[in-house]
């Protein structure tokens, strides 16, 4: 009785097969490929998965190197309130600036006929805004070279507004109004 009788066997698939039939034997087919592909393809996928994901949480917990740092906290000495407040021109030396933004000017072929100029105290430290607008007619890339030169020569000067206008799309000047404000020194006039 322990040995398994071949023909019994035999005669037990083939009632097997015929009773499932052609769709029946199709389906077994996939679903043994399934568990087939799941245990040698999807199980090593989800250890490389387990594993990437247990070295990602070693990686964003904190170090105890980092954890043990002492917060320092920022504080700004009055030798560098005044290191600061040095970088910015004097008031003195306003028509020097000017100048050089009309040298700019020109050197892109901009006119620069008529300035509005503005002086007022800021609400806190020791600087003036200098507020100057001026009304540019000329090419948008020459505009925009003037607004760059003027910007990297001058690091006290900071453009505050920029409002361009076209007649039609097929004329090749804009009109632009550009509004610079120069931080300067208020104790040096």
């Amino acid at each position: 009785m322990n040995k398994i009788d071949v023909n019994h066997l035999r005669w037990l698939v083939s009632k097997y097969l015929s009773a499932l039939g052609l769709w029946g034997l199709l389906g077994v087919a996939i679903i043994v490929s399934c568990l087939l592909i799941y245990v040698t393809y999807i199980m090593e996928l989800d250890e490389q998965i387990t594993l990437t994901q247990s070295k990602l949480k070693q990686h964003s917990q904190p170090s105890i190197k980092l954890a043990t740092l002492p917060k320092t906290q920022i504080q700004t000495t009055a030798q560098d309130v005044t290191k600061f407040y040095d970088l910015f021109p004097a008031g003195a030396s306003l028509p020097k600036w000017l100048s050089m933004m009309d040298a700019m000017a020109i050197k892109r072929h901009l006119i620069l006929n008529r300035g509005d100029y503005k002086l007022s105290q800021t609400k806190q430290g020791e600087l003036l805004r200098y507020e100057i607008v001026f009304p540019v007619v000329g090419q948008y890339i020459q505009i925009r070279q003037f607004i760059a030169d003027v910007l990297l020569k001058l690091p006290a000067l900071a453009l505050n507004d920029l409002q361009i206008k076209r007649e039609n799309s097929l004329s090749p000047t804009v009109e632009a109004r550009l509004v610079f404000v120069l931080f300067l020194k208020g104790d040096s006039w």
